[in-house]
């Protein structure tokens, strides 16, 4: 829902950086340089599967029997997520600036929620319960709030193509620069201010996966109620500035093209809040 930037460190260096890290285990810091090859093979594979959208082809591994199950050659479960919390994410650790470049990258909006919260920590697009070989691998870090992780990610993952949610790095531009979220302004002069109500509205020529996309990601996210929210709380201060222009005499036409319009056209990006609530002003008064 908002674009981020491609990482600016590959998955190569970042596992150099997690060896360099390795001080107190001799074991797991031979097991990591030796099968790097072959984490930056499947890194590849990630790559590829995300720019077509088709994550969720990848796999999960097999934990049927086996709670440590190998992953890649010999690299176990445990010990790819042991790289993570032990060797990638802690403060002290060299691989901890690769953690913050990719959190600050997020300019303090989360992506998954178009902005509304405030990333704290990395969230793996691909659990990395279920995808270990992908703990650290910089395009499956998302920056994210606390709503977005917990609630509206969580450790879940599509294992359809309509069930995929929008992944900020590599999903196609579509998604970021054509407009699928709108809102309706419900007025009611008895109970001013009145509401929004947000809703998915893709474009007709989208093929009927990446519509049903979008609607998974915006109820996954809960943006009906976040959007509707964070409207209401700006509503008051635009009512008050149209109240005011009307007692000057300055007629609908004016006050559109002078207070509505460029609220709309200075939406942070297409499908951000403002965008919706200007647009359903507008349509509210003109109708």
């Amino acid at each position: 829902m908002m674009r981020l930037s491609e990482p600016q460190h590959s998955f190569e260096q970042t596992l150099d950086e997690c060896v360099t890290g390795i001080t107190g285990n001799a074991v797991l810091r031979q097991l990591l340089t030796s099968e790097k090859t072959a984490l930056t093979a499947v890194g590849v594979q990630y790559l590829g599967a995300a720019d077509t959208g088709k994550l969720y082809t990848i796999l999960p591994i097999n934990t049927d029997g086996n709670i440590d199950p190998v992953v890649i050659n010999t690299l176990t479960k445990n010990e790819l997520i042991k790289i993570y919390e032990q060797y990638f994410s802690p403060k002290k650790k060299p691989a901890r600036k690769i953690y913050d470049a990719l959190l600050n990258a997020a300019k303090e909006k989360c992506p998954f929620c178009g902005g509304i919260g405030t990333p704290r920590n990395l969230d793996h697009f691909l659990p990395k319960t279920h995808f270990p070989q992908f703990s650290v691998l910089p395009h499956n870090l998302i920056p994210a709030c606390r709503d977005c992780n917990m609630d509206g990610k969580m450790h879940t993952f599509a294992t359809k193509a309509e069930e995929q949610i929008i992944q900020p790095y590599t999903d196609n531009d579509r998604f970021f620069i054509e407009q699928w979220i709108f809102a309706t302004y419900h007025a009611d002069d008895d109970r001013e201010p009145g509401e929004f109500e947000y809703y998915v509205f893709p474009p007709e020529n989208w093929t009927e996966v990446d519509k049903q996309r979008v609607k998974k990601h915006f109820k996954n996210f809960n943006l009906a109620k976040r959007y509707a929210i964070k409207a209401a709380e700006l509503l008051g201060t635009v009512l008050r500035q149209i109240k005011h222009m009307e007692q000057t005499d300055l007629d609908s036409e004016i006050i559109q093209s002078v207070l509505l319009q460029p609220g709309e056209d200075t939406s942070p990006f297409v499908n951000h809040w403002q965008k919706g609530m200007y647009q359903a002003l507008i349509r509210a008064r003109t109708t």
